[in-house]
């Protein structure tokens, strides 16, 4: 109970201005008459609450409580978070009024859509890449509103693909579409088409999403202005709509191999067709033969699948390293057959060692042996992940690094 007592007063924190003695002492002494908690902390809020003037995005602080706005939604976006050990959907995106675009996260199911034009009372602001953040909790109010809002005209922000990081908003780029794709999808019972691809410029490859038809094709290279950065399978993917400005340029954009330096890499939450470069720093214990379910291809234990129960499982070979450029850290896992290259074994001869032995850790051990504190260059796709970021290896090869041109390189990077 004292959990939720400690919840319930920052909670009544976030709409009052009154200190924290003041509330513990008026919400306990409730709670000892016996009124449940919620009403408590209603009555509470109550007590110190007061009318609260209705402001503009612009004029929204960081660390500000009981914020009252009218403002549209521009983009909204359902992921699932880890809190207090308990996994809970909250929602994210873009509002935006005549002054300004800010970020958002929503703690709960608002029924909120793109469009929706809402005004929000008793909301929090807390800092976000340099900007205010509205905070929706359980106490925030939401309403939809029948206003028309003139949405703010921001000047774009350039980036460079290899920059993009979900969250990102205003985002101007230009690049060459290697594929796009249409197909239909049903949003609110309405049907909708949408173009999918893959869009690359000097820097890097990255997946976009077009809710709009703009005339797209193969080989076009485009400005986007107004597009925004999402997450999605573990990278970030370009969103631009009717909203955003596109324009075909008459140019080519010349593609080169860049070894990308990991920190990018980890502050954009993974990549697409990445290039990097770093070193082994060590090999993860679930590294070596493993056996898979025949049906999931799932790795199994002691025989058993946790989707498909007790089954003769199928051996494969894997390592999953851990890889670190001076920059930053990335997980990156190595199927059969670039393990067998990078290892100079296949699987057959490790089966037959593991088997003499009578312990499969003996795989591990060499693999450690062979691959710690070694050099190596890597291209592949990020995965999703709830920890590390985690490289899906295509390609790899041991390298040798030339630790005076890695630093002169690194340097030029970080001094942009």
């Amino acid at each position: 109970m004292e959990i939720e007592i400690e919840e319930a007063i920052n909670e009544i924190l976030e709409s009052v201005d009154v200190d924290r003695e003041t509330v513990e002492k008026d919400l306990r002494k409730f709670l000892e008459y016996g009124v449940p908690l919620e009403h408590a902390k209603e009555a509470v809020i109550n007590k110190y609450g007061s009318v609260v003037k209705e402001k503009k995005l612009k004029d929204v602080r960081v660390n500000e409580r009981n914020i009252c706005v009218v403002a549209k939604i521009l983009a909204i976006d359902e992921r699932e978070v880890e809190v207090r050990g308990e996994r809970r959907k909250i929602y994210r995106g873009l509002l935006g009024d005549e002054t300004a675009v800010l970020p958002f996260t929503a703690w709960k199911d608002f029924g909120l859509q793109k469009g929706d034009v809402i005004k929000i009372r008793n909301a929090s602001s807390s800092e976000w890449e340099g900007q205010p953040r509205l905070s929706l909790s359980e106490w925030s109010e939401v309403e939809k509103v029948d206003y028309e809002i003139d949405l703010v005209k921001r000047v774009p922000k350039k980036y460079n693909l290899i920059d993009l990081k979900p969250g990102l908003s205003n985002v101007e780029a230009r690049g060459k579409i290697l594929s796009i794709e249409e197909r239909v999808v049903s949003i609110g019972g309405e049907e909708r088409k949408v173009f999918s691809g893959i869009i690359a410029d000097e820097t890097a490859k990255v997946r976009f999403t077009s809710w709009h038809d703009f005339g797209l094709k193969e080989g076009d290279v485009i400005k986007i202005k107004g597009g925004y950065v999402r997450k999605w399978r573990g990278a970030p993917q370009l969103i631009f709509d009717e909203n955003s400005e596109v324009e075909k340029m008459d140019e080519e954009v010349i593609m080169e191999e860049i070894v990308v330096p990991l920190y990018k890499v980890v502050e954009a939450g993974g990549g697409i067709s990445l290039t990097i470069q770093g070193v082994i720093l060590d090999v993860r214990k679930d590294s070596g033969i493993i056996f898979r379910c025949p049906k999931c291809n799932r790795r199994i234990r002691n025989g058993v699948c946790e989707e498909d129960g007790e089954v003769e499982g199928v051996a494969d070979l894997r390592i999953r390293a851990l890889l670190d450029d001076g920059t930053g850290a990335v997980d990156v896992i190595f199927n059969r057959e670039i393990s067998e290259k990078l290892l100079g074994k296949n699987m057959e001869e490790y089966l037959r060692i593991a088997k003499e032995a009578m312990d499969y850790s003996i795989v591990y051990e060499e693999i450690f042996d062979k691959l710690a504190g070694k050099p190596i260059k890597v291209k592949g796709d990020s995965m999703p992940s709830d920890f590390i970021v985690t490289i899906f290896a295509s390609h790899a090869e041991m390298a040798e690094i030339d630790e005076k041109k890695e630093a002169e390189e690194l340097l030029m990077q970080l001094e942009g």
